[in-house]
């Protein structure tokens, strides 16, 4: 029961990251006009010519090695690595004052369902998503740099 509580949380955790990251390919300098524009930063300014291609192509990759369950342990530490990242964006930007504006979190891709989700909101989703990175963490069957899939590996669990 455990094995697969951790299974199916890094399950969830990589189909949100590639939600998430398909989501804003359609627009991606959208993605992040928020976090960079706003700043001002010299810094922030030169990563704006990279962070909206890197991130939705970090979100994909790392969806696709947690589904898959290939080093899902490995991946979810690196992913709260980025997660963390987001909960730092989203309580500047609700410091600020912008805390009912979209986040832009999952592009476009997910406005007919949830409606525009705002940085408050997501700031809630990402606290769900470091709580499914503990669970695989805790749980998740295997070492932190085990290659083979967590479904060919079925009669393990």
């Amino acid at each position: 029961m455990k094995r697969g509580a951790g299974i199916l949380a890094a399950v969830i955790l990589g189909l949100i990251f590639l939600i998430a990251g398909l989501g804003k390919l359609p627009a991606q300098t959208d993605a992040y006009t928020i976090l960079l524009v706003l700043r001002k930063i010299p810094l922030m300014l030169f990563l704006s010519d990279y962070v909206h291609v890197v991130f939705p192509a970090l979100e994909i990759i790392l969806g696709l090695v947690l589904v898959a369950g290939v080093a899902a342990k490995l991946a979810a530490s690196f992913s709260a690595l980025l997660i963390g990242a987001f909960v730092f964006n989203n309580l500047w930007l609700i410091e600020k004052g912008l805390g009912q504006d979209a986040c832009h979190c999952f592009g476009g891709s997910l406005n007919w369902l949830l409606g525009v989700v705002s940085t408050k909101e997501a700031l809630y989703i990402d606290f769900g998503m470091l709580a499914l990175v503990c669970l695989v963490l805790a749980c998740y069957p295997g070492r932190w740099l085990t290659l083979r899939p967590w479904f060919s590996r079925a009669g393990e669990l």
